[in-house]
């Protein structure tokens, strides 16, 4: 399978998850990871990929502006060429009490499943609070990421 791990990051954080998400995906599927600044969506769209894992970053009581912008012109693409993303989850960085950071992560899922071109979309959504702005991801931040990832991998199977 075809996967691209997408995300969004000011202070690298998103991407230690996506090399995270990497890590594991390696060596069964083709992983592509990159910054949703830096890689177009239509050269995403091209490629047809089979998994979408997209990352964001809610940022001064703003969540994931970049990544879901990206997703929309993505799912523009996808859908005019006729093409579909099999399985799909997202995951947030963020500097916030977890229980703070509920409806940012509602409105973001809602986001994927309004993608019309996203078939499946896996029902949790990955947050990872960070010490401080600048990061590192939290110890156990990083425990639950690798759980969470074990079980989208079982999932996508």
């Amino acid at each position: 399978m075809n996967v691209y791990i997408m995300y969004d990051t000011q202070f690298g954080n998103g991407k230690i998850l996506a090399e995270a998400f990497k890590k594991e995906l390696s060596g069964e599927y083709e992983v592509k990871t990159g910054d949703v600044k830096d890689i177009d969506p239509q050269k995403v769209a091209n490629d047809n990929p089979d998994v979408l894992i997209l990352g964001g970053a809610i940022r001064m009581f703003r969540g994931a502006t970049k990544s879901k912008k990206w997703l929309k012109k993505l799912d523009k693409e996808l859908s005019s060429k006729g093409y579909n993303i099999k399985y799909a989850t997202e995951f947030l960085t963020h500097g916030l009490p977890t229980d703070k950071v509920q409806g940012f992560k509602k409105r973001y899922h809602k986001k994927l499943e309004k993608a019309s071109s996203i078939k499946n979309i896996y029902p949790e959504i990955l947050t990872a609070r960070v010490k401080e702005q600048e990061g590192p991801i939290l110890d156990s931040e990083m425990e639950k990421a690798q759980n969470y990832i074990q079980e989208f991998i079982k999932w996508i199977k």
